[in-house]
């Protein structure tokens, strides 16, 4: 009787069986294929006004060189599997970057990446070792969950395991995520689990979870394999794109990410993750490719497409370049010289002095506003755009 894990192996043979004469040959970079996109992309970018422009182009490329490395690493081609993987999370990396400095050029009412997609961007940042790149992305993703970006807008509600990335991301990085304003997903069991039992000391839980999570990837992996090409039809019959799964590439069916997201996690807060699994899904190939990246992998040195678009932001995109400003503001900001604390408990204003040119916008933000218990510290989050040196809290009552 065939098993779950020869299903899923099945699947992706399959995959690359139907595909092989457009992407999965031995010399993929001179395939006549992939040229063609890439020219077209490179074409259209300098031909096209800035609204013009899809971020979603990076996603795609990122997602193509993913493919790729999933392809070449089953076929034992590990040096060139890391090489592509290298390529796709460079992708992936420009792509929540500059979409979410970019959020205001760009006219569309929808989410510049989709949630699943735009977490497991970020989640292939953070299980190849590029710990700065993937705290700096995470932010991003935070922050449209709050209402500061567009990215990803408010989120989607069935994307349940990139709710349950984002929230442990929000605990490792101690930034929360303002459930009131994002769309976020009711979490089952065990992904509710993993995130009440996110760093635990117990390895045999521990255990327990990868296995029961690992079941439940492979349950995921076969809903998302009916999906993979069936259409959604409106009343009236016009085709409204693909039906959503969690799931996008089929490569990802043998791949637990969200099990790797968790031990890395882990690893970097100091905590003892099991040395060795039980469930057969941790010992697929690009399993096993992913848990020996200790280091960063090396970076490609040009990216098709990218210095294009790049530039045509930088030279279209005002928003883009206030953001530039702002970052570097930020990093130039003084810290402030002591720790201030409220003296006694109630609501409280932040504010700045009397005539300082941002006087009035501080007083209608509504990140101003906090209630402390005595000898809380006051919170400056949501308010970088101000000089923090300056602010002062004025008690407004019980």
């Amino acid at each position: 009787m065939q098993t779950q894990i020869e299903k899923l192996k099945e699947q992706l043979d399959l995959e690359f069986k139907e595909h092989s004469n457009d992407y999965y040959t031995n010399n993929f970079e001179d395939n006549e294929e992939y040229q063609l996109q890439i020219k077209d992309y490179d074409d259209y970018i300098n031909s096209v006004d800035i609204d013009q422009i899809d971020i979603k182009w990076l996603v795609d490329l990122s997602n193509l060189h993913q493919e790729y490395s999933i392809f070449k690493n089953e076929k034992g081609q590990k040096k060139e599997a890391l090489k592509h993987l290298s390529i796709s999370t460079q992708y992936g990396y420009l792509a929540l970057e500059y979409g979410s400095k970019a959020c205001g050029c760009f006219k569309d009412k929808n989410p510049f990446i989709i949630q699943n997609k735009a977490v497991f961007l970020m989640s292939n940042i953070l299980l190849t070792s590029n710990i700065e790149e993937f705290e700096t992305v995470a932010n991003h993703l935070i922050d449209s969950l709050n209402g500061k970006s567009c990215i990803i807008k408010k989120g989607y509600k069935q994307s349940s395991i990139s709710w349950m990335i984002l929230q442990m991301t929000s605990m490792y990085l101690n930034k929360p995520i303002k459930l009131h304003k994002s769309l976020q997903a009711k979490l089952e069991l065990p992904l509710k689990d993993i995130v009440q039992h996110f760093e635990t000391d117990d390895i045999i839980q521990v255990e327990r979870l990868i296995y029961l999570m690992c079941d439940m990837h492979i349950y995921i992996s076969n809903q998302s394999y009916e999906v993979h090409y069936e259409k959604q039809y409106a009343e009236d019959g016009d085709i409204l794109g693909l039906k959503y799964k969690e799931l996008f590439i089929v490569g990802l069916y043998q791949l637990p990410f969200e099990v790797l997201v968790w031990l890395k996690l882990r690893e970097l807060k100091g905590l003892k993750n099991p040395k060795e699994f039980t469930h057969p899904l941790m010992s697929t190939n690009i399993v096993k490719m992913y848990l020996d990246i200790k280091e960063p992998l090396q970076k490609p040195e040009m990216l098709s497409y990218v210095k294009a678009l790049i530039q045509k932001i930088k030279e279209n995109c005002p928003e883009f370049k206030e953001q530039q400003i702002q970052d570097q503001a930020k990093e130039n900001l003084t810290p402030l010289t002591q720790e201030k604390i409220a003296p006694k408990t109630g609501k409280y204003q932040a504010i700045l002095p009397s005539g300082h040119p941002q006087e009035q916008d501080i007083k209608l933000n509504p990140f101003a506003f906090h209630r402390y218990n005595k000898d809380d510290s006051y919170i400056y989050e949501d308010l970088e755009e101000y000089p923090l040196e300056l602010i002062s809290w004025v008690y407004l009552g019980e």
